[in-house]
Protein backbone atom coordinates (compact mmCIF):
# COMPACT_ATOMS: atom_id res chain seq x y z
CA UNK A 1 0.00 0.00 0.00
CA UNK A 2 1.44 3.47 -0.97
CA UNK A 3 1.78 6.25 1.20
CA UNK A 4 -1.38 8.59 -0.33
CA UNK A 5 -3.09 5.26 0.27
CA UNK A 6 -2.60 5.10 3.84
CA UNK A 7 -3.13 8.82 3.95
CA UNK A 8 -6.15 8.93 2.60
CA UNK A 9 -7.47 5.94 4.72
CA UNK A 10 -7.08 7.55 7.35
CA UNK A 11 -8.40 10.71 6.92
CA UNK A 12 -11.58 8.73 6.25
CA UNK A 13 -11.63 6.23 8.83
CA UNK A 14 -10.91 8.54 11.94
CA UNK A 15 -14.06 10.39 11.09
CA UNK A 16 -15.78 7.00 10.21
CA UNK A 17 -15.08 6.05 13.61
CA UNK A 18 -16.70 9.00 15.48
CA UNK A 19 -19.68 9.33 12.99
CA UNK A 20 -20.33 5.53 14.26
CA UNK A 21 -20.17 5.91 17.87
CA UNK A 22 -21.85 8.89 17.79
CA UNK A 23 -24.70 7.43 15.75
CA UNK A 24 -24.73 4.18 17.98
CA UNK A 25 -25.04 6.64 21.05
CA UNK A 26 -28.36 8.57 19.55
CA UNK A 27 -29.82 5.16 18.39
CA UNK A 28 -29.92 3.93 21.91
CA UNK A 29 -31.20 7.10 23.34
CA UNK A 30 -33.70 7.80 21.23
CA UNK A 31 -34.63 3.76 21.95
CA UNK A 32 -34.24 4.36 25.68
CA UNK A 33 -37.30 7.52 25.31
CA UNK A 34 -39.24 4.37 24.03
CA UNK A 35 -38.00 1.06 26.32
CA UNK A 36 -36.81 2.67 29.54
CA UNK A 37 -40.23 2.78 31.28
CA UNK A 38 -40.27 -1.49 30.64
CA UNK A 39 -37.06 -1.61 32.04
CA UNK A 40 -37.78 0.05 35.40
CA UNK A 41 -41.09 -1.64 35.69
CA UNK A 42 -39.72 -4.60 35.16
CA UNK A 43 -36.30 -3.67 37.61
CA UNK A 44 -34.10 -5.07 34.81
CA UNK A 45 -30.76 -4.75 35.25
CA UNK A 46 -28.16 -2.77 34.10
CA UNK A 47 -26.41 -5.69 32.41
CA UNK A 48 -29.07 -7.13 30.92
CA UNK A 49 -29.95 -3.95 28.94
CA UNK A 50 -26.21 -3.48 28.25
CA UNK A 51 -26.33 -6.59 26.52
CA UNK A 52 -30.36 -5.96 24.76
CA UNK A 53 -28.37 -2.60 23.23
CA UNK A 54 -25.20 -5.18 21.53
CA UNK A 55 -27.16 -7.49 20.26
CA UNK A 56 -29.70 -5.09 18.82
CA UNK A 57 -26.34 -3.41 16.90
CA UNK A 58 -25.82 -5.95 14.61
CA UNK A 59 -29.01 -5.32 12.73
CA UNK A 60 -28.77 -1.48 13.32
CA UNK A 61 -25.69 -1.18 11.31
CA UNK A 62 -27.09 -1.84 7.90
CA UNK A 63 -28.90 1.79 8.76
CA UNK A 64 -26.19 3.21 10.49
CA UNK A 65 -23.04 2.57 8.66
CA UNK A 66 -24.00 3.47 5.23
CA UNK A 67 -24.95 7.42 6.50
CA UNK A 68 -21.95 7.39 8.67
CA UNK A 69 -19.45 6.33 5.67
CA UNK A 70 -21.18 9.25 3.82
CA UNK A 71 -20.23 12.20 6.34
CA UNK A 72 -16.50 10.84 6.89
CA UNK A 73 -15.89 10.58 3.50
CA UNK A 74 -17.76 13.99 2.75
CA UNK A 75 -15.82 15.36 5.93
CA UNK A 76 -12.14 14.06 4.43
CA UNK A 77 -12.12 15.34 1.09
CA UNK A 78 -14.08 18.70 1.88
CA UNK A 79 -10.81 19.24 4.33
CA UNK A 80 -8.32 17.90 1.99
CA UNK A 81 -9.91 20.12 -0.57
CA UNK A 82 -9.58 23.24 1.38
CA UNK A 83 -5.93 22.51 2.04
CA UNK A 84 -5.21 21.96 -1.84
CA UNK A 85 -3.89 18.72 -1.03
CA UNK A 86 -5.88 16.78 -3.58
CA UNK A 87 -5.17 19.85 -6.06
CA UNK A 88 -1.38 18.49 -5.12
CA UNK A 89 -1.49 14.82 -5.25
CA UNK A 90 -3.10 15.19 -8.81
CA UNK A 91 -0.31 17.57 -9.60
CA UNK A 92 1.74 15.03 -8.70
CA UNK A 93 0.47 12.86 -11.49
CA UNK A 94 -1.73 11.14 -9.65
CA UNK A 95 -5.01 10.58 -11.51
CA UNK A 96 -8.46 11.10 -9.76
CA UNK A 97 -9.28 7.45 -10.61
CA UNK A 98 -6.35 6.23 -8.72
CA UNK A 99 -7.05 8.86 -5.61
CA UNK A 100 -10.89 7.27 -5.62
CA UNK A 101 -9.29 3.54 -5.05
CA UNK A 102 -8.35 3.21 -1.39
CA UNK A 103 -11.76 4.77 -0.67
CA UNK A 104 -13.71 2.97 -3.18
CA UNK A 105 -12.39 -0.31 -1.50
CA UNK A 106 -13.05 0.74 1.86
CA UNK A 107 -16.68 1.34 0.93
CA UNK A 108 -16.82 -2.16 -0.78
CA UNK A 109 -15.45 -3.36 2.04
CA UNK A 110 -17.97 -1.69 4.39
CA UNK A 111 -20.73 -3.18 1.77
CA UNK A 112 -19.15 -6.74 2.29
CA UNK A 113 -19.08 -6.35 6.40
CA UNK A 114 -22.38 -5.10 6.66
CA UNK A 115 -23.80 -7.91 4.42
CA UNK A 116 -21.97 -10.32 6.48
CA UNK A 117 -23.39 -9.45 9.19
CA UNK A 118 -26.88 -8.79 7.94
CA UNK A 119 -27.14 -12.32 7.32
CA UNK A 120 -25.37 -13.78 10.25
CA UNK A 121 -25.61 -12.01 13.22
CA UNK A 122 -28.33 -9.49 12.26
CA UNK A 123 -31.61 -11.97 12.47
CA UNK A 124 -30.44 -14.15 15.32
CA UNK A 125 -29.92 -10.47 17.68
CA UNK A 126 -32.55 -8.85 16.54
CA UNK A 127 -35.21 -11.79 16.86
CA UNK A 128 -32.95 -12.28 20.61
CA UNK A 129 -33.70 -8.52 21.28
CA UNK A 130 -37.43 -8.72 20.18
CA UNK A 131 -38.19 -11.78 22.95
CA UNK A 132 -36.25 -9.13 25.22
CA UNK A 133 -38.26 -6.24 25.10
CA UNK A 134 -41.39 -8.67 24.79
CA UNK A 135 -40.31 -10.44 28.23
CA UNK A 136 -39.61 -6.86 29.75
CA UNK A 137 -43.02 -5.90 28.67
CA UNK A 138 -44.49 -9.03 30.63
CA UNK A 139 -42.85 -8.48 34.18
CA UNK A 140 -40.20 -10.89 33.12
CA UNK A 141 -41.89 -13.80 31.92
CA UNK A 142 -40.83 -15.20 28.17
CA UNK A 143 -44.55 -15.67 27.19
CA UNK A 144 -43.62 -15.72 23.67
CA UNK A 145 -41.78 -19.01 24.19
CA UNK A 146 -44.80 -21.04 24.28
CA UNK A 147 -46.87 -21.04 20.70
CA UNK A 148 -50.41 -21.54 20.24
CA UNK A 149 -52.00 -23.83 17.71
CA UNK A 150 -48.71 -23.43 15.23
CA UNK A 151 -49.72 -25.56 11.89
CA UNK A 152 -46.72 -25.86 9.31
CA UNK A 153 -46.72 -27.51 5.65
CA UNK A 154 -43.90 -29.40 4.44
CA UNK A 155 -44.66 -28.83 0.95
CA UNK A 156 -41.51 -30.74 -0.76
CA UNK A 157 -42.13 -33.72 1.60
CA UNK A 158 -45.76 -33.83 1.66
CA UNK A 159 -46.18 -33.06 5.36
CA UNK A 160 -48.66 -31.24 7.37
CA UNK A 161 -48.65 -31.19 10.73
CA UNK A 162 -50.44 -28.52 13.81
CA UNK A 163 -48.93 -28.65 16.73
CA UNK A 164 -51.34 -27.66 19.78
CA UNK A 165 -48.34 -25.87 21.85
CA UNK A 166 -44.89 -25.45 20.55
CA UNK A 167 -41.82 -24.31 22.57
CA UNK A 168 -39.35 -22.22 20.99
CA UNK A 169 -37.05 -22.77 23.68
CA UNK A 170 -36.80 -26.39 24.33
CA UNK A 171 -38.32 -27.34 21.14
CA UNK A 172 -41.37 -29.47 22.74
CA UNK A 173 -44.29 -30.19 21.38
CA UNK A 174 -47.85 -30.88 22.58
CA UNK A 175 -51.01 -32.40 20.87
CA UNK A 176 -49.20 -33.17 18.07
CA UNK A 177 -51.33 -33.81 14.77
CA UNK A 178 -49.58 -34.90 11.64
CA UNK A 179 -50.50 -35.95 7.74
CA UNK A 180 -48.69 -37.92 5.48
CA UNK A 181 -49.63 -37.85 1.84
CA UNK A 182 -48.97 -39.66 -1.34
CA UNK A 183 -47.81 -37.53 -4.44
CA UNK A 184 -51.35 -37.61 -5.84
CA UNK A 185 -52.34 -35.85 -2.87
CA UNK A 186 -54.56 -38.46 -0.78
CA UNK A 187 -53.44 -38.87 2.96
CA UNK A 188 -51.08 -42.09 3.59
CA UNK A 189 -50.99 -41.94 7.19
CA UNK A 190 -52.15 -39.64 9.97
CA UNK A 191 -49.90 -39.60 13.23
CA UNK A 192 -52.03 -38.44 16.39
CA UNK A 193 -49.32 -37.33 19.81
CA UNK A 194 -49.40 -36.57 23.06
CA UNK A 195 -46.27 -35.50 22.95
CA UNK A 196 -43.20 -34.57 20.79
CA UNK A 197 -39.56 -33.54 21.67
CA UNK A 198 -36.28 -32.60 19.59
CA UNK A 199 -33.62 -35.01 20.32
CA UNK A 200 -29.91 -35.54 18.83
CA UNK A 201 -31.39 -34.05 15.49
CA UNK A 202 -34.63 -36.18 15.47
CA UNK A 203 -38.36 -35.81 16.33
CA UNK A 204 -39.63 -38.12 18.79
CA UNK A 205 -43.24 -38.58 19.39
CA UNK A 206 -44.54 -40.26 22.19
CA UNK A 207 -48.16 -41.67 23.13
CA UNK A 208 -49.15 -41.81 19.40
CA UNK A 209 -51.17 -43.74 17.16
CA UNK A 210 -50.82 -44.03 13.43
CA UNK A 211 -54.03 -45.09 11.34
CA UNK A 212 -53.56 -45.80 7.77
CA UNK A 213 -55.57 -45.30 4.78
CA UNK A 214 -55.60 -46.55 1.40
CA UNK A 215 -56.01 -44.50 -1.82
CA UNK A 216 -59.14 -43.60 -1.48
CA UNK A 217 -59.04 -42.70 2.03
CA UNK A 218 -60.29 -45.36 4.00
CA UNK A 219 -58.97 -46.54 6.85
CA UNK A 220 -56.32 -49.72 6.79
CA UNK A 221 -57.06 -51.75 9.70
CA UNK A 222 -57.06 -50.65 13.79
CA UNK A 223 -55.01 -47.39 14.72
CA UNK A 224 -51.81 -48.46 15.43
CA UNK A 225 -50.63 -47.27 19.32
CA UNK A 226 -47.03 -46.52 20.15
CA UNK A 227 -45.44 -45.71 23.58
CA UNK A 228 -42.43 -43.35 21.40
CA UNK A 229 -41.46 -43.32 17.66
CA UNK A 230 -38.20 -41.92 16.11
CA UNK A 231 -39.22 -39.82 12.71
CA UNK A 232 -35.84 -40.88 11.24
CA UNK A 233 -37.24 -40.34 7.22
CA UNK A 234 -38.49 -36.38 8.29
CA UNK A 235 -36.17 -33.34 7.72
CA UNK A 236 -38.33 -30.61 9.75
CA UNK A 237 -36.12 -29.10 12.19
CA UNK A 238 -36.64 -26.81 15.45
CA UNK A 239 -35.72 -23.69 13.09
CA UNK A 240 -38.55 -24.82 10.37
CA UNK A 241 -41.09 -24.17 12.69
CA UNK A 242 -39.59 -21.03 14.67
CA UNK A 243 -39.37 -19.56 10.79
CA UNK A 244 -42.96 -20.27 10.44
CA UNK A 245 -43.36 -17.40 13.31
CA UNK A 246 -41.13 -15.31 12.69
CA UNK A 247 -41.32 -12.18 11.05
CA UNK A 248 -39.58 -12.07 7.57
CA UNK A 249 -37.03 -8.83 9.20
CA UNK A 250 -35.87 -11.93 11.20
CA UNK A 251 -34.91 -13.91 8.70
CA UNK A 252 -31.79 -14.30 6.63
CA UNK A 253 -31.80 -14.52 2.88
CA UNK A 254 -31.22 -18.09 3.05
CA UNK A 255 -34.11 -18.91 5.75
CA UNK A 256 -36.33 -16.94 3.25
CA UNK A 257 -35.30 -18.92 0.16
CA UNK A 258 -36.76 -22.11 2.28
CA UNK A 259 -39.41 -20.16 3.31
CA UNK A 260 -40.41 -19.69 -0.16
CA UNK A 261 -39.77 -23.44 -1.24
CA UNK A 262 -41.89 -24.72 1.54
CA UNK A 263 -44.62 -22.67 0.87
CA UNK A 264 -45.55 -22.97 -2.90
CA UNK A 265 -49.23 -22.58 -2.35
CA UNK A 266 -49.16 -18.90 -0.89
CA UNK A 267 -50.61 -16.28 -2.68
CA UNK A 268 -49.40 -14.31 -5.53
CA UNK A 269 -49.86 -10.93 -2.97
CA UNK A 270 -48.29 -13.05 -0.46
CA UNK A 271 -45.29 -14.00 -2.51
CA UNK A 272 -44.78 -10.72 -4.14
CA UNK A 273 -44.30 -9.05 -0.32
CA UNK A 274 -41.75 -12.31 0.18
CA UNK A 275 -39.68 -11.84 -2.68
CA UNK A 276 -39.48 -8.01 -2.32
CA UNK A 277 -38.10 -8.15 1.13
CA UNK A 278 -35.43 -11.06 0.11
CA UNK A 279 -34.25 -8.96 -3.05
CA UNK A 280 -34.33 -5.59 -0.48
CA UNK A 281 -32.17 -7.35 2.13
CA UNK A 282 -29.55 -8.67 -0.41
CA UNK A 283 -29.59 -4.97 -1.91
CA UNK A 284 -29.27 -2.93 1.21
CA UNK A 285 -25.74 -3.57 2.32
CA UNK A 286 -24.23 -1.89 -1.08
CA UNK A 287 -25.42 1.23 -0.38
CA UNK A 288 -22.07 2.12 1.66
CA UNK A 289 -20.37 1.26 -1.99
CA UNK A 290 -23.22 3.38 -3.34
CA UNK A 291 -22.59 6.64 -0.82
CA UNK A 292 -18.97 6.54 -1.10
CA UNK A 293 -19.43 6.73 -4.83
CA UNK A 294 -21.89 9.74 -4.09
CA UNK A 295 -19.87 11.14 -1.22
CA UNK A 296 -16.29 11.15 -3.42
CA UNK A 297 -17.45 14.26 -6.23
CA UNK A 298 -19.27 15.77 -3.95
CA UNK A 299 -16.55 16.44 -0.91
CA UNK A 300 -14.20 16.71 -3.54
CA UNK A 301 -16.02 20.33 -4.74
CA UNK A 302 -16.98 21.11 -1.87
CA UNK A 303 -13.84 22.73 -0.52
CA UNK A 304 -14.05 25.18 -3.44
CA UNK A 305 -18.23 26.25 -3.61
CA UNK A 306 -18.83 25.71 0.46
CA UNK A 307 -18.57 22.71 2.76
CA UNK A 308 -21.98 23.29 3.89
CA UNK A 309 -23.67 23.57 0.28
CA UNK A 310 -21.57 20.17 -0.79
CA UNK A 311 -22.72 18.06 2.90
CA UNK A 312 -26.32 19.15 1.76
CA UNK A 313 -26.28 18.29 -1.21
CA UNK A 314 -25.19 14.90 -0.13
CA UNK A 315 -27.35 14.06 2.19
CA UNK A 316 -30.45 15.20 -0.04
CA UNK A 317 -29.25 12.44 -2.20
CA UNK A 318 -28.79 10.05 0.73
CA UNK A 319 -32.05 10.70 1.57
CA UNK A 320 -33.58 10.71 -2.08
CA UNK A 321 -32.10 6.86 -2.02
CA UNK A 322 -34.30 5.73 0.76
CA UNK A 323 -37.54 7.21 -0.67
CA UNK A 324 -36.68 5.66 -3.79
CA UNK A 325 -35.86 2.34 -1.69
CA UNK A 326 -39.48 2.79 -0.13
CA UNK A 327 -41.20 3.70 -3.33
CA UNK A 328 -39.85 0.26 -4.82
CA UNK A 329 -40.67 -1.24 -1.97
CA UNK A 330 -44.64 -0.47 -2.01
CA UNK A 331 -44.05 -0.91 -6.28
CA UNK A 332 -43.11 -4.24 -5.66
CA UNK A 333 -45.34 -5.43 -3.15
CA UNK A 334 -48.33 -4.34 -5.27
CA UNK A 335 -47.51 -6.25 -8.03
CA UNK A 336 -46.70 -3.21 -10.25
CA UNK A 337 -43.13 -4.16 -10.92
CA UNK A 338 -41.32 -7.20 -10.36
CA UNK A 339 -39.98 -8.28 -7.16
CA UNK A 340 -36.26 -7.66 -7.49
CA UNK A 341 -36.59 -4.25 -9.60
CA UNK A 342 -38.44 -2.97 -6.52
CA UNK A 343 -34.85 -4.19 -4.47
CA UNK A 344 -32.55 -3.39 -6.54
CA UNK A 345 -33.78 -0.52 -8.54
CA UNK A 346 -32.47 2.34 -6.30
CA UNK A 347 -28.99 1.42 -5.80
CA UNK A 348 -28.86 0.91 -9.76
CA UNK A 349 -30.29 3.91 -10.40
CA UNK A 350 -28.21 5.80 -7.39
CA UNK A 351 -24.68 3.89 -8.98
CA UNK A 352 -25.34 4.92 -12.39
CA UNK A 353 -25.78 8.82 -10.88
CA UNK A 354 -22.66 8.39 -8.74
CA UNK A 355 -20.81 7.28 -11.74
CA UNK A 356 -21.84 10.65 -13.78
CA UNK A 357 -20.78 12.35 -10.89
CA UNK A 358 -17.24 11.22 -10.99
CA UNK A 359 -17.25 11.42 -14.69
CA UNK A 360 -17.95 14.97 -14.41
CA UNK A 361 -15.22 15.64 -12.01
CA UNK A 362 -11.89 14.29 -14.99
Amino acid sequence: MKIVDKYLLKAVIVPLAYCLTAFILIYIIYDLFDNLPDFVEARTPLPSVVKFYCFLMPSVLVIIAPISLMLAVLYSLSHLTKNNELTAMRACGISLYRLMTPLMILGLLASIIVAGVHETLGPWSAYWAHQFIAMQKNNGEMSTSLVPNLPFKNEPGRRDWMIGKFNTKTFEMHTVNLIQQRPDGSEEYKIQAKSGRWLDGRWWLYDLAIQAYDPEGNPLKAPRFELHRELTDFNETPKDFINEIKDPGFLSSMEILTFLQTHKRLSQEAIARIRVDLHNRLAMPWTCLIVTLLGIPFGAQSGRRGAFLGIVLALGLFFGFYVFVNVGLAFGKKQLIAPWVGGWLPNLLFLVAGLILIHRMR
